[in-house]
């Protein structure tokens, strides 16, 4: 058992005898030993959230968040028009994507978009389940598990992103909280908040809203809303939706090993974090996008 820091002594006492054993969870990095940094989002110890926080010659498993050996050590390690950078193979140009997908620094492509159905519309998220589509302004797809999920990505030529790659791609290339910034907005993502019923008695004199939590205060008429219908929802890399709308399933994971949160999370701003993922609880409103490690081209390409 890790250290018990003010938060879970307050559980142990106060808590039923019912529910007296707690999950040891970190909630910053002084929870932590000293070599270790805390994931804040799954409440775990670990070696690293990035490259930078591991030593020369290793890099960040961000399935495992465990400093791992480097993927290559020289540009010989990598296949055809791959080069070695930082630890990692890379397309020497551009990397190719197939259709509604954008690269992540050269190294895979992803869906711009939550996946929905090749007949889903604005208003509709349809019935065709043939494969998954990367497409504006429609419904995107709720899927009953993970293996919904990956089969859509697979009829597609595509597959789930692993939780890596998700990782990677939500907290855009600043490595930031969510991947719109590091504060929390209520209104920018589709989460509990953003449809607040500001005009209710307990919230007509509040300015601003939305405001963090209201749902809470005001309640909120919230719901789905259509891939890319929050503009600013997005990062650098041009990805949307990755936190809130709905939950997204990885490669590997499950109904609990989810990424993302969705438009009916209790608490938007905790379970919208890239870097927070269930562990112990199933969540509803869950979807996904797929991944692809796109075609290499060569250094003139």
């Amino acid at each position: 058992m890790g250290r018990i820091t003010p938060v879970l002594l307050s559980i142990l006492l106060f808590a039923p005898l019912s529910s007296c054993i707690v999950e040891d969870k970190c909630f910053n990095d002084a929870d932590c030993p000293a070599d270790k940094i805390c994931i804040e989002g799954s409440g775990r110890c670990a070696d690293c959230m990035a490259d930078s926080d591991c030593p020369a010659g290793s890099v960040c498993d961000l399935d495992t968040y465990e400093c791992v050996e480097a993927d290559c050590f020289t540009d010989e390690d990598c296949e055809n028009n791959f080069v070695c950078k930082n630890g990692r193979c890379v397309s020497a140009g551009p990397l190719v994507c197939p259709e509604g997908m954008v690269a992540i620094e050269n190294r895979f492509c992803i869906d711009i978009y939550e996946a929905s159905r090749p007949d889903a519309t604005e208003r509709s998220s349809g019935v065709d389940g043939s494969e998954a589509t990367s497409r504006y302004g429609v419904m995107p797809w709720s899927v009953e598990n993970n293996a919904e999920a990956l089969a859509a990505c697979q009829a597609a030529g595509k597959t789930l992103c692993t939780e890596a790659q998700w990782f990677e791609a939500c907290r855009g290339p600043e490595g930031l909280v969510y991947g719109y910034g590091d504060e929390y907005d209520p209104v920018i993502c589709n989460g509990i908040d953003k449809y607040c019923r500001c005009d209710s008695a307990e919230c007509a004199d509040r300015d601003p809203c939305p405001f963090p939590h209201c749902y809470h205060e005001c309640r909120a008429s919230f719901r789905k809303d259509p891939t890319g219908f929050g503009a600013d929802c997005t990062n650098p890399y041009g990805v949307y939706d990755m936190n809130g709308n709905l939950w997204e399933h990885v490669l590997g994971g499950d109904e609990t090993r989810i990424r993302g949160g969705a438009y009916n999370c209790s608490d938007s701003e905790w379970l919208h974090r890239c870097d927070y993922i269930p562990g112990n609880w199933e969540p509803s409103a869950r979807g996904f996008r797929c991944c692809s490690p796109g075609e290499p081209s060569g250094k003139d390409g």
